[in-house]
């Protein structure tokens, strides 16, 4: 019963310290404030920002290029996602054109950048670390007999556009580019790999002895 007695005692004098100031006034209690109507602006940003992260009415382009050149033709600024991103439409090779979003700040229209798949398999170089553009992950294909291959892949987010499909790099960081065009094909001269490929290779059977010996064999 003492118990029983001593933590009702105690829960009470917990409620009644929980109310009070350090200096021993009660606390203000304030009634919660209403919320704003949402206007139909903001229910046409919450629509246009849920039919990005769905896919509405759209495909995800296929069969682009690891890496090459682009032209942005215009960008847009995603309504309710904190102002941090963006919607840009960029043109490839053969004027092919598809959409992208990118982080805000850096892109602008009418310049040239460097596309990146979200297939790709990048170099190991310190150009390709750019915190406003994405994060990139280490990856070590080991194949076995010595042959180990170290790559970069891009993180590529989709949680604003469902059919996000690679990443723009400013191509001030790639002196070699100056004086390409919109739509130029850069996968083998920046040495970048395509991941889906190095995977297969790394899951294929391994060669027999003598094949590897004659050093004929290459991942």
């Amino acid at each position: 019963m003492c118990d029983v007695w001593y933590n009702v005692c105690m829960n009470a004098s917990d409620k009644n310290a929980n109310s009070c100031r350090k200096d021993g006034r009660p606390k203000k209690k304030f009634a919660p404030q209403p919320k704003k109507p949402k206007t139909a602006k903001d229910l046409a940003d919450i629509a246009l920002l849920d039919d990005l992260r769905f896919g509405k009415g759209e495909t995800k382009p296929t069969d682009l290029p690891l890496a090459c050149v682009v032209k942005v033709i215009s960008t847009m600024k995603v309504p309710k996602a904190r102002n941090a991103y963006s919607m840009v439409t960029v043109m490839g090779p053969e004027k092919r054109t598809w959409r992208m979003c990118v982080k805000r700040g850096y892109v602008r229209a009418g310049r040239n950048m460097l596309f990146i798949s979200e297939d790709a398999a990048l170099p190991v170089a310190l150009r390709w670390h750019n915190d406003q553009v994405c994060s990139v992950k280490d990856r070590v294909y080991n194949f076995g007999f010595g042959y180990k291959i170290r790559k970069l892949l891009p993180h590529v987010k989709h949680n604003i556009y469902r059919h996000n499909n690679g990443v723009l790099y400013p191509t001030a960081a790639f002196p070699e580019l100056k004086h390409e065009h919109a739509g130029t094909v850069c996968a083998v001269h920046l040495c970048v790999d395509s991941a889906v490929e190095l995977q297969a290779k790394l899951e294929a059977p391994r060669p027999k002895k003598d094949v590897l010996l004659s050093g004929k064999w290459h991942p």
